[in-house]
């Protein structure tokens, strides 16, 4: 299968997610969302030692603002701890998503994916040709800028 059909099959997988009755799954597919169309780094955790920068899944209430009807804007500090700023216009379903993530008693120091691993997300994208499992995510990106 060519690296086009398997960027397809997996756009194809999340947005039928972004409905799952799951959280877990909204929350994978809401997160795969942000990477492909964003262009978001996929993230991780990081030591006490380490910079407070941020990818997609470690995104805190904090960093993500609702501006209804389907706007967000994304205020943090990315890779090489460049700021990113972005107000972005969203589908619906992933606005009412992030509004739903945000809520649950959360406080802005929580992470809004808080059912997402970066693991769990590579595990869900299959090979591309002979891309490694770290570039994997990234693959979708260079595809939706086709």
């Amino acid at each position: 299968m060519s690296s086009q059909k398997h960027v397809e099959a997996i756009r194809k997988d999340y947005r039928a997610d972004l409905k799952a009755k799951l959280t877990a799954d909204r929350q994978r597919a809401t997160a795969m969302y942000f990477i492909d169309k964003l262009a978001l780094r996929a993230g991780n955790e990081k030591g006490e030692d380490e910079a407070d920068t941020v990818g997609c899944c470690s995104l805190r209430c904090e960093h993500v603002t609702l501006l209804p009807p389907n706007k967000l804007v994304f205020d943090f500090l990315g890779k090489d701890s460049i700021r990113y700023y972005n107000t972005v216009e969203v589908e619906d379903q992933v606005f009412k998503n992030v509004r739903i993530f945000k809520g649950d008693g959360k406080t802005e120091e929580d992470n809004l994916f808080d059912r997402v691993t970066v693991s769990g997300l590579v595990r869900l994208c299959p090979p591309i040709a002979d891309l490694d499992v770290s570039r994997r995510l990234v693959s979708i990106n260079i595809w939706h800028r086709t």
